[in-house]
């Protein structure tokens, strides 16, 4: 089969598109949205899906900028003959026709039959199975964009036309695959197989099954007489065990637990005895040791009380002495205070005389300023006077005053060139020259005509230059020489270097107006009027009358301006040197005052410390006078706790003694003791109960079993599980016989099958012959009958590396070759020829590699295979290509 035109309407972007393949390799570029993948999907549904068909597959070929239905026309060849199939994809309305020349066309199921006879497919598949069908269609032809690296072989054998590759095998192989008597031993043992095993393990009901089944069954019977036996013997033993444990809490737990019981009451009792005692004994300590704590404390706060009273009278002293202190200070800061406002006088009249001398200093400038502007100001005026009596002519009129100046000096030497001379040097009759006769030996000039005349009867007429040019020329000088003459005239000039002069000179007045402008500008930036804040000389002057009056005419100028400045330092060091002194003495001054404040404070502390320490001394007598009269003296006291202490001791060494004879701590508690002893004994009782309802059931249990002869029961079951076991394994050696002879089958099927899978395997080696590194490199597959094409692999360097291993471009690249291979091996089913089309499959390829595929394409194109293209890149095919259709850009539709 050979594609040979295709031709789309109205499908996803494409308003009207159509291609037309090369016999051998079409190229066909766009850069991306372009509508490639559109193109190569529509030829895919036109050939493998009925025009009828509905769904999601349909609606995605539908256009949703062109208005219609999507349609499709693919001419192709197939048997020898051209045909053309055209469909329309509306649903249920769609229409199929498929004809060829000198036939009747074939219309809807009937074209889709046909086609599916061309193409060597079952079916045209509908609308229910194109999900799951329509993917493996030609998938080992038509290479669709983003499976150019999967594995062509993970697929089933419905992806690449199994039966048909089988089947051209078959054609190139001097054996057949498998012979009819093969296929029956095959079936035969298959059959003998599948009687005994499934793919799930053993078949149910089968010899095998039942041989198993017998011996599952005896070797239960066998475990549940060795069971039963083992449970007889337990049981005795158990009954033993029982009996035991119950002579043992009879005789021995249960007399235990009661003359602990007593022990622990005795204990219990001793211990409540002795509890009225302890705590009679803790109350006398607690009074004995407050009464001590009371006596402690009203020494110690004695003691304290003197302390503060002594406290306080040195903190009298302090006061005093503080105070005297302070009165010093305030003398000597007041002294230092009347310096410091003398210097301060002083120092603003020193300031007054400094501040008059600038002011008079800024007078004088401000005079000077106003001398230089006004001076300024006359010259800018008379600048600009004399700039407007200068002509007023540019640099541009000077220009072209000079170009017409020198263009007439051109003109005058261009006509001085044409002029003539004339010079007679010899004549035997008058010679007049424009009326004039011309004496021998004299030369003349003409730049114009002149008439020469010789004698009475010659007259000649001469025009210089040959009579051309000379009036055009004339004319010109005579114009320009009027242009000069009233450039001239503007100007007020005689020439033109007076004319020079004169725009020399108004250049130079204005650049001295533009001088005399700037420096009045710099004039009134540095010094601006008084109006933007700058004083004026009138408020200069009153300040300084304001500040001569406030300092006394006598004392305004009697020192100059060194003296004064220095007489100003001087005083602002005297008059720092006493602030410094000044607040050195107030800071020292707010410390005593700190300081007899604190001592102040202090004082009075101590006084109201003394106090309440005294009040709390009578509060403290009187406390303890209460507590005597309640309780009685330290002695008392201290007499009847001795008293108690012999009683507790001689009650605690009882206690100890029993404590050591029940087996318990010192400080363990008999209640919880006691507690724990009744849970024993209930424990102990219900044991007891446990223990001969126990040997009630265990009387039971063996007495039954005791009633049939278990050991022969035994030996019975063991000699039947023998008898199973040998006839399981019987039955199990015939079937695994009959596996391993299927197998040793399947084993020389297969090795048959690698025999045909050889011509493959060398035609996808051909392929790959340029991108293989050495003659040992190459591919591995096997070829089962059933399962088809597997273990895809590539050898490289001695090394076997399985197809997921190799990287994104070698799996596209070895894709390739396996495909063309198949296509190659088909295509003598299919008139020779079988169309192979990759969309993008490329796109992980290095350029350096992709040299090598393009021959490998070209090598599939020699052997007779149909190769088309798609790429966004389509540069590098160029070269190999038979035909190249590049698709336009699509512009977005508003």
């Amino acid at each position: 089969m050979r594609l040979i035109r295709c031709r789309l309407e109205s499908v996803r972007r494409h308003r009207e598109l159509e291609v037309a393949f090369a016999p051998g390799l079409t190229l066909i570029g766009g850069g991306n949205e372009t509508g490639k993948s559109s193109l190569v999907e529509a030829m895919h549904r036109t050939l493998f899906v009925r025009a009828t068909a509905t769904g999601a597959a349909m609606r995605d070929l539908r256009s949703t900028v062109h208005a219609g239905h999507p349609q499709t026309e693919l001419d192709f060849e197939a048997q020898g003959h051209h045909w053309s199939l055209q469909k329309s994809f509306s649903g249920s309305s769609g229409t199929c026709r498929l004809s060829r020349l000198g036939e009747p066309a074939h219309l809807g199921g009937d074209a889709e039959d046909r086609l599916a006879a061309l193409l060597g497919v079952e079916e045209i598949i509908g609308s229910r199975q194109v999900n799951r069908i329509l993917p493996s269609r030609w998938a080992h032809l038509w290479v669709m964009q983003g499976l150019a690296g999967r594995n062509l072989l993970d697929l089933d054998g419905s992806h690449y036309d199994l039966n048909g590759l089988i089947a051209a095998l078959e054609n190139q192989a001097s054996d057949s695959l498998q012979s009819p008597l093969d296929q029956h031993i095959h079936d035969q043992l298959e059959v003998l197989v599948a009687s005994s095993f499934t793919s799930r393990g053993v078949k149910q009901q089968s010899e095998l099954w039942k041989r198993r089944q017998e011996l599952q069954q005896a070797e239960q019977r066998h475990r549940d007489a060795c069971q039963q036996l083992e449970m007889y013997e337990a049981a005795c033993q158990e009954l033993d065990r029982n009996e035991q444990a119950l002579r043992d809490l009879e005789t021995v737990q249960a007399p235990a637990l009661q003359q602990q019981r007593r022990r622990f009451t005795t204990l219990r009792d001793l211990q409540r005895s002795l509890a009225p005692l302890i705590q009679e004994e803790q109350q006398r300590k607690q009074q004995l040791k407050t009464l001590m704590s009371l006596d402690a404390e009203t020494e110690s706060t004695d003691r304290s009380i003197q302390a503060h009273r002594r406290d306080l009278e040195k903190a009298g002293d302090q006061v005093a002495q503080q105070s005297e202190q302070l009165k010093a200070r305030q003398a000597s800061l007041n002294a230092l205070e009347e310096q410091r406002q003398a210097l301060e006088e002083r120092g603003h009249s020193l300031r007054r005389q400094q501040e008059i001398r600038t002011l008079e200093t800024r007078i004088r400038d401000y005079q000077q300023r106003a001398d230089l502007r006004a001076r300024l100001l006359a010259q800018q005026g008379s600048l600009q006077n004399k700039l407007a009596a200068a002509p007023s002519q540019t640099s541009e009129a000077l220009s072209a005053l000079q170009g017409w100046q020198e263009r007439l000096r051109e003109l005058e030497i261009r006509l001085n060139s044409m002029a003539s001379s004339i010079h007679l040097e010899a004549a035997d009759q008058e010679v007049v020259l424009d009326g004039v006769a011309l004496p021998e030996g004299q030369t003349l000039q003409r730049s114009g005509p002149f008439r020469l005349q010789v004698g009475e009867g010659v007259m000649v007429q001469v025009n210089p230059g040959e009579g051309t040019g000379i009036a055009a020329l004339t004319t010109q000088r005579s114009q320009l020489q009027t242009q000069v003459n009233e450039g001239l005239r503007q100007w007020g000039a005689q020439s033109l270097e007076e004319a020079k002069e004169q725009f020399f000179q108004r250049q130079q007045l204005s650049q001295e107006l533009a001088l005399v402008t700037a420096r009045l500008q710099q004039l009134d930036q540095q010094h601006p009027a008084h109006a933007d804040g700058t004083e004026s000389l009138e408020t200069l002057q009153q300040k300084r009358s304001a500040l001569q009056q406030d300092l006394g005419l006598e004392t305004a100028f009697t020192m100059d301006s060194a003296a004064l400045d220095q007489a100003l330092l001087d005083c602002r060091a005297t008059y720092k040197s006493v602030q410094d002194q000044t607040r050195a003495l107030r800071a020292g001054l707010d410390a005593l005052e700190r300081t007899l404040r604190t001592v102040q404070s202090n004082q009075q502390e101590r006084r109201v410390a003394v106090e309440r320490q005294e009040a709390q001394q009578l509060q403290r007598r009187q406390q303890r006078q209460t507590f005597v009269d309640s309780h009685g003296e330290q002695a008392q006291i201290q007499q009847e706790l001795n008293g108690l202490m012999e009683t507790i001791c001689l009650q605690q060494s009882k206690l100890l003694a029993l404590t050591a004879e029940a087996g318990l701590e010192r400080e363990a508690d008999v209640d919880k003791q006691l507690a724990a002893l009744e849970q024993q004994e209930l424990t102990l009782a219900r044991r007891r109960e446990d223990l001969n309802r126990e040997q009630g059931g265990l009387l039971e249990r063996c007495d039954r079993f005791g009633r049939s002869d278990l050991h022969a029961l035994v030996e019975e079951a063991a000699a039947a599980m023998d008898l199973a076991i040998r006839a399981e394994q019987q039955q199990t050696l015939v079937a695994e016989a009959r596996q391993l002879l299927l197998r040793r089958f399947q084993e020389a099927r297969r090795d048959l099958s690698r025999r045909y899978s050889m011509p493959l395997k060398q035609s996808i080696n051909h392929f790959l012959a340029p991108l293989l590194l050495e003659a040992s490199d190459g591919c591995e597959l096997n070829l089962d009958p059933t399962k088809g094409l597997n273990a895809l692999q590539l050898q490289r360097s001695g090394r076997l590396f399985e197809f997921a291993q190799l990287s994104g471009g070698m799996k596209e690249q070895f894709n390739a070759a396996l495909r063309l291979a198949i296509a190659d091996t088909l295509r003598s089913s299919h008139d020779g020829c079988l169309p192979l089309l990759f969309d993008d499959a490329f796109t992980n390829t290095d350029p350096k590699r992709l040299a090598s595929v393009l021959t490998m394409l070209r090598q599939a194109v020699d052997l007779g295979l149909q190769v088309v293209v798609l790429s966004c890149d389509p540069d590098p095919y160029r070269d190999i290509a038979d035909a190249c259709v590049m698709l336009p850009s699509l512009e977005p539709t508003v």
